[in-house]
């Protein structure tokens, strides 16, 4: 009987275990998985500045999606900066204006800005102003007002939503921002929570 006993309580033993295994192996790959997907394809990021209001906020937080990302116009990416140059190391959150072939056509005395002939859709809140004090770089002429340039292939023309507040790629700091550099595109924000992709 005794020999019964110790034999139903090994077997209790090694269920208990087996159980506990299938727990913390069910753990590890969870945990393995979720690292994979926010190392590759979704990311937590941090809006720092006044450059994107009214649609995004100083410290809010946003979902960003690299999953299959090729950049479109009016889309809200986050991108990685570095200028040497002007001792420059940020992480930058901007509407893309136009990509790679597109002409960008700024007047600074209407705000209104055309890509490809075409007049670009503004919310009203972007203002109809824009600073001209030296911050564009090659294609602003100072006499019409009027700022041109052609996106190379590869690249994205970005601007902030608070227009007259936001170093952009009107900015020869800034410029036009390699496909490469984006992190990817902003589709959730965290307070308030909204779906912005």
């Amino acid at each position: 009987m005794d020999e019964k006993k110790a034999v139903d309580n090994r077997n209790v033993s090694r269920g208990v275990a087996s159980v506990l295994f299938d727990y913390v192996e069910i753990f590890a790959w969870s945990l393995f998985a979720v690292i994979l997907i926010f190392s590759f394809a979704l990311r937590i990021c941090r809006v720092d500045g006044e450059s994107m209001v009214n649609t995004l906020q100083n410290n809010e937080k946003l979902l960003v999606s690299s999953v299959f990302y090729t950049p479109e116009q009016n889309d809200i990416v986050v991108f990685h900066l570095t200028n040497e140059k002007a001792g420059m190391e940020k992480t930058l959150v901007k509407r893309v204006i136009a990509v790679g072939g597109q002409e960008v056509v700024i007047d600074t005395r209407t705000g209104i800005i055309t890509v490809d002939g075409t007049e670009y859709a503004e919310d009203p809140f972007y203002g109809n102003a824009y600073r001209t004090n030296g911050l564009f770089y090659n294609g602003y002429d100072s006499s019409t007002g009027i700022f041109r340039a052609t996106v190379p292939e590869g690249c994205v023309f970005v601007m902030g939503d608070n227009r007259n507040n936001s170093k952009d790629s009107r900015n020869p700091d800034v410029g036009f921002v390699d496909e490469r550099c984006i992190l990817g595109k902003v589709i959730l924000r965290f307070s308030p929570f909204t779906w912005l992709g």
